[in-house]
């Protein structure tokens, strides 16, 4: 298979680097002084997997200098995504298999009216990596999963083809029939978390120990479990304690991307987010006080960012 990656931070240019070290025929989209060190000195990864440094098999600003794939990954951020809708669609033949790998619950079906809906299935990664100097992607803990599905319920052979891609690569990989169940459950602590994190400035082992903003943590989860439920997804009755208890065994000293952006004063995924969730609870009528007071003290930074860096 040739696999295109649309975006080569840190969820792309790890999952690139992991396939082309297997032999994979990779081609990166990544663009400015990224892109340039790819080019000249390949993909370097350093973490918990290990240090390797590979060649992709090609680095473009562009998807229509990359060309047609069978495998399409888009893992830029959410904020991102219009940007590369045109380099996407020229990536695409037909029997691509479009597979978002973007935190959030809106991605997906934003893709698919864009590109087709049967080409864009539902993918989820769990994994902790950033882009720590141009051409250099920084892995923490013994985590890379990704689970597939099919955003109408169910698996297929194209998936557990793409399965079998990932998994020689040492990327381990599920395919299950609720996907987006099992995206909302994920979202049930992300989205907490990177709030948290960014408001308080500490990393995951600091807030979730800290009895005052582990109890903001879980009333956040517990906002999240709310709009999904009224949402129509079947979370269950104990989902916020079972993710609770994921984000007691995560390694210490992580962070979350969006919390990480916004630390630095880098665009982030607030908007596509957390303000995206708020909006959903007003439509559905669920009340969110620790959202409606968390998201505000964020937005002022979220749009200093945008205004600086676009």
């Amino acid at each position: 298979m040739r696999v295109g990656i649309v975006g080569s931070g840190g969820v792309g240019g790890l999952l690139g680097g992991l396939l082309a070290r297997q032999g994979t025929e990779v081609a990166l989209l990544a663009r400015g002084a990224h892109g340039d060190a790819l080019r000249a000195r390949g993909l370097h990864l350093q973490g918990t997997i290990g240090e390797l440094t590979v060649t992709p098999a090609a680095v473009a600003e562009r998807g229509r200098e990359l060309g047609a794939c069978d495998v399409v990954i888009v893992a830029v951020k959410t904020w991102q995504l219009d940007d590369v809708l045109d380099d996407v669609r020229a990536m695409v033949r037909e029997g691509t298999v479009i597979i978002p790998l973007q935190n959030g619950v809106a991605t997906w079906d934003r893709l698919a009216a864009e590109l087709g809906d049967g080409a864009v299935v539902g993918g989820i990664i769990f994994v902790n990596s950033w882009v720590g100097a141009p051409g250099v992607i920084h892995q923490l803990g013994p985590i890379v999963r990704v689970v597939l599905g099919e955003r109408a319920g169910g698996t297929s052979a194209r998936l557990a083809a793409v399965r079998d891609l990932f998994v020689p690569a040492g990327v381990t990989v599920e395919l299950v029939a609720d996907v987006v169940h099992r995206n909302w459950e994920k979202f049930l602590g992300f989205e907490p978390m990177a709030l948290v994190g960014a408001l308080s400035r500490g990393s995951i082992g600091t807030f979730r120990a800290d009895p005052a903003t582990r109890a903001v943590l879980v009333a956040l989860m517990d906002e999240v479990a709310a709009i999904g439920r009224a949402q129509g997804v079947p979370l269950a009755a104990d989902a916020v304690e079972r993710r609770l208890a994921l984000i007691d065994s995560l390694a210490p000293d992580a962070t979350i991307s969006m919390q990480r952006d916004l630390m630095a004063g880098r665009p982030s995924e607030l908007r596509e987010q957390s303000v995206e969730l708020q909006a959903r609870a007003r439509a559905l009528g669920v009340a969110t006080p620790v959202h409606d007071t968390c998201v505000p003290l964020l937005a002022l930074q979220e749009a200093a960012a945008r205004a600086g860096g676009r």
